[in-house]
């Protein structure tokens, strides 16, 4: 982990799923990522009321190539 440096939001996602996807893909890329508010997501996924969304962090530093990576497109 990078000491000291500012962690931002690459993206918000409905779900677990959705988030860890996401993650999945950066970090097989090089880029480091965490998830917020992961557990709340899944134990209140079926409440009618949304309870917040799933967050994909990433170190500031990394938020450019981070976001060049979920907007590239695969290699076929």
């Amino acid at each position: 982990m990078k000491d000291n440096e500012e962690l931002v939001t690459l993206g918000e996602y409905e779900n677990t799923i959705e988030a860890s996807m996401v993650k999945g893909v950066l970090e097989t890329n090089g880029v480091q990522a965490m998830l917020t508010n992961e557990i709340m997501s899944n134990v209140l996924s079926l409440a009618p009321i949304n309870y917040g969304m799933v967050k994909v962090l990433v170190f500031k530093s990394d938020l450019p190539l981070a976001q060049e990576i979920l907007n590239s497109q695969a290699i076929e």
